[in-house]
């Protein structure tokens, strides 16, 4: 199955937020800080995710396009060793930049600097300068970095940007590392960015997890917990089990039970302090004075119901509603009558005169017509006369007053109503009887006397209130007062009161060992009944803490599924024998410029989706490290074919910087490693520190030989003051030029004396052209040891090159002549000794000076062609 395949089959099996994760990763997206948050936050709270994971299409769209990032500059070294410098140190995009300085000029300096901001495989700590005092001053420094063809400023150690990571540096401990330890290489296949970027949200997710989980743990409440002796009951397990998978259900439910018992800490202690004394014919009286009192108070609250509870109340506002509206009709037919009617309507000698007249009106006047007959023709029975329309409606309202009888009924009802508040305001809630009861069980039974407590003090404010305008609203209707359950409280009391029966009757005067037993039950049920007062208390936070420990169980269980120990084995399983193979097939070659045989890199685990390789010898029959086989030399060579395979491999093509990175080696492997990094600047910038002038030569002849462009810079000590190292040029010391560099230096001091010349002296001329004459003997010098000599014998004369014996071959005569007579005009030029005074000694001309120097430009390539 191709590689691209196989990561799309195995993303199906994961974890949703890890298909998201990954479709992230293949379309160039970043997880913000925020976004993680939110994606651990829905994950944990079991939301579904929107996303369609990971599909072919992304990964045949995948590439490595990460920019090359190089060095710009190095400005502004401050407390970085003794590093005083006012011009920054530059490094061009191109080519190879060489930095030659002497020991001590400050060059290690600003490699140490360059080490810890780029990939090395040994890092160390830039000091301060140790001669001063200033060990808490921290070393910093500017630097222009080019990511792309975009230069950005980064202020070191403050700024952090992980693309300068891509830069790889090299030296000779990073050398030791590369054999003593397992190392991993940048090739990728394209493929696998997608599962680095997961095991790198992955690892992201497992740091922000962590810090939940800190915060997750500083919510921990306090909760009750269970001495030894509860330890049996279901609420010290409960407790003891508490976790995330607790049910609220399960400890309401025992909550439940101990509201429903009835019974209190208190009279289990007192029954408990009985049967201590042993006294259990006084414990058996006590629990039956406990179970009266009980019943007594259960009675005066039923009692105390009936009248001040719901059902008296509403007997009471009837009554108090009926004489409402008994009092209203009576003040509506005295309105009626108040304009006509005489004096005593409706007394009793008034209800006399009125019946007779009925009798008389029924028996003789209006035989069979009811009484009063009262049409407009009809005759009063009292005073004859006829009634008319206007006394037809007085007889008729006065017939109806007699028949309603209203006075008589608003008497009864204002009794009745009377009668009922007197029975309410007269009733003793709070008897001395009853607070005896109270106070006595107090302390065995608080829950259920403060319950009743409670109750009572409702029935009393609403006696206080039946007595006042509180009572009624604005239509004297009575307001009924909100009352507790008195049901369930009655019921509690009666409950209570017959596990006090049972107790006593539970209680054997004659055996001791039923007395034991029982005292060991009722001290196990103290503890349950005291443990379970304090879990009901601490109820709320027993429920926080249950929540807090489900997310703690959510927060764990994604943090195992963010493991990147799977990914890393799939990656393996997917890609082990391609990365190996081109991690080995690149290492080989390196070894092989190098002059290194017998030699090969292995993989040997993975870790964090890398596979590590280690350098391993081929065939050896002992286990042994490469150190103690290899000589100085062969171990820097190893070290560099390791960087040099680590740099190849590197498809960004970032900037390499190395600091004398040939230490120990012969001269043939310093040309190798010379021809090696001027293959690496045809593709990338290279930056070489080093003090070693034979070195620096090699790297100018391999760069002039691949048409690499070579750029020089100078670390040396100020001339000034204190001598402080670092300070920067542009151009390499004498010493370090190579000829072509030399002769060019030449050309341009001849212009310079030409354009001068006409503002001197003699003997300020003469003592330029010696000067000048001076560096030309010694070019002649460099180019018969670096043309002629240098490719037969190598340097210390210790060796032979036969197959460059051919310059000599090709050297004449006329070679020869030319080479004796120039130089020995320039020698007498040069003030290498005294002049005779019988030479009589003349500066030559600037035109006899440049025709000398055209001589040696033209010997020097036509005697370096023979090569």
């Amino acid at each position: 199955m191709p590689l691209e395949e196989g990561i799309v089959a195995w993303s199906r099996q994961r974890p949703e937020w890890q298909q998201i994760m990954l479709q992230g990763v293949a379309e160039g997206q970043s997880l913000s800080d925020e976004a993680l948050d939110e994606l651990i936050d829905a994950v944990v709270a079991g939301k579904r995710l929107r996303g369609v994971g990971l599909e072919m299409g992304h990964l045949v769209a995948a590439a490595s396009d990460a920019p090359p990032v190089s060095l710009a500059s190095v400005s502004e070294p401050s407390h970085v060793n003794a590093l005083t410098s006012v011009k920054p140190l530059t490094f061009p995009e191109a080519g190879i930049t060489i930095v030659y300085g002497d020991n001590g000029s400050g060059k290690s300096g600003y490699a140490r600097l360059l080490k810890r901001i780029a990939r090395s495989r040994h890092s160390e700590t830039v000091l301060t300068d140790v001669f001063r005092d200033t060990p808490g001053l921290e070393p910093t420094a500017k630097l222009g970095v080019r990511i792309g063809q975009e230069v950005h400023e980064v202020t070191w150690p403050e700024s952090k940007r992980p693309e300068l990571q891509r830069m790889l540096f090299y030296d000779n401990a990073c050398g030791s590392t590369y054999i003593a330890n397992e190392a991993d290489f940048p090739y990728r296949p394209y493929a696998l960015f997608v599962m680095d970027g997961l095991i790198d949200g992955c690892g992201r997710m497992r740091r922000r997890i962590d810090t939940k989980l800190h915060e997750n743990a500083a919510r921990a409440r306090q909760i009750p917990r269970a001495t030894e002796e509860a330890g049996e009951t279901d609420v010290a397990r409960f407790l003891a089990g508490l976790n995330a998978s607790s049910s609220m259900d399960k400890l309401d439910a025992l909550l439940a039970k101990l509201e429903g018992s009835g019974m209190s800490i208190g009279a289990v202690e007192a029954e408990e302090s009985a049967l201590r004394r042993s006294d259990t014919r006084q414990a058996r009286r006590e629990l039956e004075r406990t179970a009266q009192r009980l019943h007594a108070l259960s009675d005066h609250l039923e009692l105390v119901d009936s009248v001040l509870g719901p059902e008296g109340i509403d007997e009471w506002a009837r009554a108090r509603e009926e004489l409402i509206q008994v009092e209203q009709a009576a003040d509506q037919h005295a309105e009626s009558l108040r304009a006509e009617a005489l004096p005593g309507v409706g007394s009793e000698a008034w209800k006399m005169l009125w019946d007779a007249a009925r009798r008389f009106s029924e028996s003789h006047a209006y035989v069979d017509q009811q009484f009063p007959v009262a049409r407009g023709d009809s005759r009063c029975v009292l005073c004859l006369q006829e009634i008319g329309e206007s006394g037809s409606g007085v007889l008729t309202r006065l017939d109806q007053f007699v028949k309603d009888d209203i006075q008589v009924r608003r008497e009864e009802a204002r009794l009745k109503e009377a009668a009922l508040l007197r029975e309410r305001m007269s009733l003793d809630v709070f008897g001395d009887a009853v607070t005896s009861r109270l106070q006595d069980l107090e302390e065995s039974h608080p829950e259920d006397i403060g319950a009743v407590r409670t109750l009572l003090e409702q029935y009393e404010a609403a006696q206080r209130a039946a007595a006042t305008t509180e009572s009624t609203d604005g239509n004297g209707v009575v307001v009924r007062p909100e009352l507790g359950k008195v049901a369930d409280v009655v019921a509690r009391l009666r409950k209570a009161a017959g596990e006090s029966l049972g107790l006593a009757d539970d209680l054997d005067l004659e055996d001791p060992a039923q007395v034991a037993h029982r005292l060991r039950a009722l001290t196990q049920k103290r503890r349950e009944v005291e443990l379970l007062t304090e879990v009901r208390d601490a109820r709320n936070d027993i429920a926080a803490e249950i929540d807090r420990l489900r997310e703690r169980r959510c927060f764990e269980q994604l943090r195992q599924a963010a493991n990147t120990g799977p990914i890393t084995r799939k990656i393996l399983d997917l890609s082990e024998e391609t990365i190996t193979e081109v991690v080995r097939d690149r290492f080989t070659r390196e070894t092989a410029r190098l002059g290194l045989d017998r030699v090969t890199i292995t993989k040997t685990k993975a870790e964090k989706g890398a596979l590590l390789h280690l350098p391993k010898l081929v065939g050896a029959r002992q286990t042994t490290e490469l150190s103690c086989v290899f000589s100085e030399g062969e171990q820097t060579a190893l070290g560099l074919a390791a960087c040099f395979t680590e740099a190849a491999l590197d498809e960004s093509n970032s900037g390499l910087i190395l600091d004398d990175p040939v230490t120990s080696l012969d001269h043939i492997r310093r040309e190798r490693v010379a021809e090696r990094l001027v293959d690496f600047a045809q593709s990338r910038q290279v930056v070489v520190f080093t003090h070693d002038v034979a070195f620096v030569a090699d790297l100018k002849g391999a760069a002039f030989r691949q048409e690499v462009v070579v750029t020089e810079r100078r670390v040396a000590r100020s001339r000034a003051g204190e001598r402080l190292p670092g300070f920067c040029a542009d151009t390499h010391p004498w010493k370090a030029k190579d000829v072509r560099a030399r002769l060019g230096e030449l050309r341009a001091d001849l212009a310079r004396l030409r354009k001068q010349s006409s503002e001197v002296d003699d003997q300020q001329y003469e003592d330029a052209v010696a000067g000048w004459a001076g560096k030309l003997s010694e070019t002649w010098e460099r180019i018969f040891s670096q043309e002629v000599v240098g490719p037969i014998i190598a340097d210390g004369g210790l060796e032979v090159r036969p197959m460059m014996v051919k310059v000599l071959a090709e050297f004449t005569n006329e070679d020869y002549i030319q080479f004796n007579d120039s130089y020995g005009r320039v020698s007498r030029w040069a003030k290498r000794h005294d002049k005779s005074a019988r030479l009589n000694y003349v500066a030559p001309e600037l035109d006899e000076l440049e025709e000398e120097l055209g001589l040696v430009d033209q010997w020097f390539n036509r005697v370096r062609s023979y090569k």
